[in-house]
Order: C-alpha cells, then structure tokens, then sequence
C-alpha cells in the first residue's frame, strides 16, 4: 500500500507553545455557487471526475484509518408551547426564582416524579427571560405566554444524554418536565446540530496538510496550536450558518472528563482519535426546509452528503482544476460515514462513568489539605490526620446542607448514565 501523501509530518507547524492564526482564502473551485453555509448552485459529483486508473493508483485501500463513532453531537430544539390558564402564576414563580438565583442562592426543586431541577439566575438573551437547569438539558422560557412565528421555549440536549439514550425517550420525557410548568408542546424546530464523525489515525493531520488538500466552500480559516501541534483546525467563522472543526477528540476528552467515549469508540487509549464536525445553525437548516425532526432525521445523510463533498473536501493535487481532484482517502472515508447517520439516531449504549478518574484528580487537593490540617494542629500521624478531617466534616454543616449542595452537584455534573429522578422505576418509560 502506498503512504498517505503529507498527513505524517508536523515539522512545519510553529513551535510557538500556543497560537491562534486566521487566514483568508480563495478556495472556491469553478462551479461551486453560493455563499458560505448556504447551499446553491449545482456542481457535477467530484468523486466521479478522475479517471479510475487515476483513482486506483492515488486512493490506496483506507486501511490507516478506523472509523470508531458517527452521530449527533449536539442538538438544540426550538419549541412551540401552549402554557395552561396559570402562566401568569407561573411566570411569576420563574421570575422570582430567578431573582433568587441572582442573589447567588441555589433554587433546586423537584417534579411530582421526583425529577430535580435548578433555576438559572439568567435566561438565553434576547428571546428567553428565564433559564432551568436539568440533569438532562437546558431549558429557557420565553416571558411571552404565546408564541406566533418563533419558539417560545429552547432546549439544549447534553452531549452524554444524546449518545447514550433513545430519542424517543428524549422527548417523552421532556413533554413531562414542561408539564410540571403547565406547558404542551404543540411543534418541535431544530435550531442547531452537529454532526460528528471520529476517527482513529495512524498519524494525526497538521495544519499544512489541510491547507493544501482543502478544498471549501468558506473562505474563513483558523487554527488552535499548542506547542506547534495542531488540535483544532476550524472552516468558517463562529456564527456561520455552518462551521467545521476537525480536532484532536481524544485530547478534548481527557481535558473535559468525558472517558466515557472510550467505551462507545470500543478502545482503551483515545491517542490519535480525531474528530470532523459541522456545526449547523438554524439559517442552514431552515435553507434545507428542515422545520421539524422527522425533516431532520429524513434529510441527514444527503446533508452529510453536501458538507463533506460540495462544502467542504480533502482532494489530492492531482489535477490543475480543483473540482476534478481526486478525494483523498481518509476524506472518502468520511463522506461514506455519512450512510450511518440514517440508521444511528436513538440507538441506546452502554455508559462506563468517568467517576473514576474525576476522583483521581480530585483526591490530590484532599489529601494535601489534609496535610494543612493535620500541621496547623499538630498531627503527625496520617491515621489521626483522618480522624481528624473525619471529625471537622461531620461538624461542618448539616445534613440537610449537604443534601442541597449534593443536588445542585448532580445537577451541573449533568447526566452520568441514568435518567434524574427519585427512582427510575417510577418514570413512565
């Protein structure tokens, strides 16, 4: 098998120990209409352009690369309520919890089910005065009690929960949060996705290779580099209908305690695991007619189609004309990813908590301020230096303090493998 071509070597990339660089450029090939983010124009399929002696001997077998994971990594629902004959009651409640909230007081209440939840001391500015944290999702309420053309709720679905439980579960059990508030939801609008592809690489790319294979439709680039290796190479601007990161996933999961996504890659070392994700603004969305989720789950794959073969491609420098250039092999690999993402929607896997570790990291700060403790009161037996701390806990506040910070706790760690409530065997699902 003939070497990948350029993907091995990061000895161009600055030895700066971190950087962020921004370059323009005109990378839009003949043919290619329309403005970033925004489908238009139509192209002939690029992939079909070379000739197949061309494709044989440029594309060798994708044998360097192991597609370990493909889904949906965020997702972010507008929805359209109809509140019952007390929302003026309840927004009054909201309001004042909010207040409260902003004082630097923790509001936790519970649902008759059982399911805690904790009030925000600030909504999703413009549209969304009040802010409700479960362990789930985010949920932000409009003041307005009606809504005409615009949401007048938005959620934001965790990452773990969306990997990990069946969509339809989802749903239900948001429908039984929002009635513990006197709401029904009468539509769902899909305001952001992100779709993610992960990889395990032989070697990781830098930032050179993608510019000089890159061909897309955004003429805004940036990178994140840290001590001259790149971890984040991203295509378009932050607020762009549509913009892609191709990052270091194995990095990320370590820095935000997310190992739980070695289980559901099915490894044991996340080295080298990398991540291409499009990050889909509600414009994108609306400009592909997607106004509900059965429009969604319909349209993902030829969407997944357009990313990564019209909005963005990686293409050997094979050809003068950049539309006719063959697709490089590991790209090819992610575009047939994409057949996956009709079938992976609502799929439950098994979630290894990452405790372990967070504990791991935790345990250092406690056993130094033990020490601390045991020298200021002149301890120097570890067995008594325990006793010791034991014995300050017990006296440092209440039980019923601790049950409070405990619950506001599991709220912000979010979902850690089970569904929030009193007990699970009660939810209706």
């Amino acid at each position: 098998m003939q070497q990948q071509p350029d993907l091995l070597n990061n000895s161009t990339l600055s030895p700066d120990t971190e950087q962020t660089s921004v370059t323009e450029k005109s990378v839009v090939p003949a043919g290619f209409a329309g403005s970033a983010g925004i489908p238009g124009g139509t192209t002939d399929n690029p992939t079909s352009m070379a000739s197949p002696v061309t494709r044989h001997a440029l594309n060798p077998p994708v044998e360097n690369y192991q597609l370990l994971l493909c889904g949906i990594d965020t997702l972010d629902l507008g929805l359209f309520v109809t509140w019952n004959d007390q929302w003026d009651q309840t927004s009054q409640e909201l309001e004042a919890k909010k207040q409260l909230a902003q004082e630097s007081k923790s509001v936790t209440e519970s649902t008759d089910l059982g399911r805690q939840f904790m009030h925000l001391p600030s909504g999703k500015p413009p549209n969304y005065r009040f802010g409700i944290r479960f362990q789930e999702y985010l949920v932000y309420i409009a003041k307005s009690e009606k809504y005409r053309t615009s949401p007048n709720v938005y959620v934001s679905l965790s990452a773990s929960l969306l990997w990990h439980e069946p969509f339809a579960t989802i749903l239900e059990l948001l429908a039984l949060d929002l009635e513990q508030f006197g709401g029904t939801i009468d539509r769902i609008q899909p305001s952001r996705c992100d779709l993610a592809v992960d990889f395990r690489l032989t070697q990781p790319p830098n930032f050179q290779f993608l510019e000089q294979h890159s061909i897309s439709r955004s003429r805004k680039v940036s990178s994140h580099i840290n001590s001259g290796i790149l971890e984040t190479y991203y295509g378009g601007s932050p607020a762009a209908p549509v913009r892609l990161r191709i990052y270091d996933k194995g990095r990320e999961i370590l820095k935000s305690n997310k190992q739980w996504f070695l289980d559901l890659w099915g490894i044991q070392d996340p080295e080298n695991v990398w991540r291409v994700e499009f990050q889909l603004r509600r414009p994108f969305l609306h400009q592909y007619r997607i106004n509900t989720l059965d429009d969604l789950w319909e349209k993902i794959g030829d969407i997944w189609s357009y990313l990564t073969t019209e909005w963005f491609s990686l293409r050997l420098s094979d050809n003068d004309k950049a539309e006719r250039r063959t697709i490089h092999p590991w790209w090819a690999a992610v575009q047939e990813s994409g057949e996956l993402l009709r079938v992976n929607n609502g799929g439950r896997r098994r979630f290894d908590s990452d405790n372990p570790q967070q504990i791991d990291k935790i345990l250092p700060h406690v056993f130094s301020r033990m020490i601390t403790i045991a020298a200021l009161s002149g301890i120097k037996d570890r067995k008594e230096s325990i006793h010791k701390l034991m014995e300050l806990l017990s006296r440092h506040g209440t039980d019923q303090t601790f049950q409070a910070k405990l619950e506001e706790k599991l709220l912000k760690l979010g979902y850690r493998g089970t569904l929030g409530g009193a007990d699970n065997d009660d939810l209706p699902f």
